[in-house]
């Protein structure tokens, strides 16, 4: 199994087609996509639109060979929701939200969600457990989510709101039971765990999920696919891997007009190569 992984591409035309033409000259099973694939803070007008892109590199990709696993982001409109189904019918990709997939022998798994961040789109954030909402001391705006016509609507009570919704705990652990073999299981986290140096802002913040790390921890399932904080492999040494465990966390991060993505190979049930598109060079020997 050969795993080409990435996320956080957004509108970067320009990394699309690099990332169609790598495929192209080389050969993987499965391309994990693991969220904000549509164009950030333009989530009304110019999100819709996109997904006649998004279909055009995914046809090529899967023209190469490669199985798409997918999942939206927090900068994802979820309207896009029905989109993104309807092209799971059609076998253009595999879109698996707290869902499962089986591809030659190994299980892939998807959680979308993330905890607040300071920024007004809400919909996809969720607390991290029921009795820990962990809403971010910092809001730039207004909570905010856009509503079934695509118009902003205003959260009026966050705290509810993020009550009212299941866990990022509870959504990983449902999800896990849907699992037959949890060690041989691949995941795509849109966010990173905390405590592994995954999720390191510019400003020096550490903003991992509590949730996803206690959840890698206990469950150990061998791969997880992390996004999100674009920056944190330039602010945190180069780190963009991580061993918890038995579990390997990869976590490319996504700046500049260079694609940055990972490739992961795995034989019997081991993982037997790592490389990064950008920091191999600084990967840890484990």
């Amino acid at each position: 199994m050969k795993i080409l992984a990435t996320t956080d591409i957004h509108q970067m035309i320009s990394k699309w087609k690099e990332l169609v033409k790598i495929c192209k000259a080389d050969k993987f099973d499965v391309v994990a996509l693991a969220g904000d694939l549509l164009p950030k803070d333009e989530y009304i007008v110019a999100q819709m639109p996109f997904i006649k892109h998004l279909r055009r590199y995914a046809k090529q990709i899967n023209d190469t060979g490669a199985k798409i696993v997918i999942v939206l982001g927090n900068d994802d409109n979820q309207n896009m929701i029905p989109e993104m189904e309807k092209a799971h019918e059609e076998g253009l990709w595999y879109y698996i939200p707290e869902n499962v997939v089986t591809i030659k022998g190994y299980e892939f798994a998807a959680m979308p969600y993330v905890p607040d961040y300071p920024f007004g789109y809400k919909f996809w954030c969720r607390a991290e457990y029921k009795d820990n909402l962990r809403i971010s001391t910092l809001q730039l705006c207004d909570p905010l989510i856009v509503n079934k016509d695509n118009e902003w609507e205003i959260i009026k009570n966050y705290p509810e709101f993020l009550s009212s919704q299941k866990s990022i705990w509870d959504s990983l652990v449902d999800t896990a039971s849907k699992v037959k073999d949890i060690h041989k299981s691949i995941w795509l986290i849109h966010a990173p765990p905390a405590n592994l140096f995954l999720d390191v802002c510019a400003h020096g913040d550490k903003v991992g999920s509590l949730a996803v790390h206690e959840f890698i921890t206990k469950y150990q399932p061998l791969l997880t696919i992390h996004g999100h904080i674009h920056e944190s492999p330039e602010y945190n040494g180069h780190k963009w891997c991580q061993h918890e465990g038995n579990t390997l966390c990869v976590q490319g991060g996504q700046i500049g007009f260079k694609l940055h993505y990972s490739i992961i190979a795995i034989e019997d049930g081991k993982i037997v190569r790592k490389e990064h598109s950008v920091y191999n060079e600084y990967t840890t020997n484990f």
